[in-house]
């Protein structure tokens, strides 16, 4: 049975019907199997959509759309005007969507993507936003919450890396209750010594989150895979983030980690998961099921990585 494409696959989700023109303006390869694109928005045009949404992404030459999880902010894609400038006439700065995009060759649109930079750099690209999976949750009042737990699953940190930028920004407009706090759980493939954090997806920018208190809460950080358990002196188990130091847990999440989280108020706690559906359908039915953490079903978001 052939694999069904992103539109088959979405074909139920909602999408807008605008099809907006960006351009590849940048490219940072993360890794072997990651690169980062930031697209700008031309003519100061901005792009709305919730945080955790994906782009029907359509690229010269490929009659058919993939599908790529958007992972800035709703606020990147506003065009704003730099104020640092002596005279105060610096242009606006550009709005962008960034996406981050596995290598796979077997997926038309990713596959072109990952063409040689020279080839696609400031090529224009057609998208469309889509996907219920958003931030802030639908039919929940924020202002009540207490707890948001983000648990994410390999390249399924993707939607949530949006949405922790978005709650950043709601944090610092006071959309959220001072009491509110957020916990990352982050699950990737460990690298391995010496762990390089401009190779590990976002990393970086989660920890610099919670350590500049732009989001209040915790990040806890778990690599799966066998080098943590051939090393000597666990106690050094961290990854330097350039100054924010993050400890790791050589293990997969568990459900403990997410009750851990929650705490003991679960009509106050909201929890997203998002990674390959194997993750996603065993940690969900645990969580609203009746010997698990019993939630009810609308306060636990999930989205599958297929």
């Amino acid at each position: 049975m052939a694999k069904e494409s992103h539109l088959e696959r979405t074909a139920k989700e909602p999408r807008d019907e605008a099809l907006h023109t960006v351009v590849i303006k940048q490219i940072d390869q993360i890794n072997d199997s990651i690169r980062v694109f930031r697209f700008g928005i031309p003519d100061q045009k901005t792009i709305k959509f919730s945080a955790g949404q994906w782009l029907d992404v359509y690229v010269p030459t490929v009659p058919k759309a993939g599908g790529f999880t958007i992972t800035s902010a709703p606020s990147a894609a506003v065009a704003q005007q730099r104020t640092e400038s002596p005279n105060g006439q610096a242009p606006p700065q550009e709005a962008y969507l960034e996406l981050a995009i596995q290598k796979s060759p077997n997926n038309p649109p990713a596959a072109w993507l990952w063409k040689p930079l020279s080839d696609i750099m400031n090529a224009e690209v057609k998208v469309r936003v889509g996907g219920s999976f958003i931030w802030p949750p639908a039919g929940i009042d924020v202002s009540a919450l207490r707890k948001v737990v983000l648990v994410a699953g390999g390249v399924g940190i993707n939607p949530l890396i949006s949405i922790l930028s978005a709650i950043a920004d709601d944090m610092k407009g006071g959309k959220l209750p001072d009491g509110c706090e957020v916990t990352m759980l982050y699950s990737m493939k460990d690298p391995g010594p010496p762990r390089n954090v401009e190779k590990m997806l976002f990393v970086e920018r989660i920890a610099e989150l919670f350590a500049k208190e732009d989001v209040r809460g915790m990040f806890r950080l778990f690599l799966t895979g066998p080098h943590g358990t051939q090393e000597s002196n666990m106690k050094d188990a961290i990854v330097d983030c350039h100054g924010f130091i993050v400890k790791f847990a050589n293990r997969r999440i568990s459900l403990e980690d997410i009750s851990s989280a929650i705490g003991g108020d679960k009509s106050s706690a909201v929890v997203y998961v998002c990674g390959v559906p194997t993750m996603t359908d065993e940690m969900v039915e645990k969580l609203v099921s009746d010997d698990g953490l019993a939630m009810a079903r609308d306060r636990v978001l999930f989205e599958k990585w297929w």
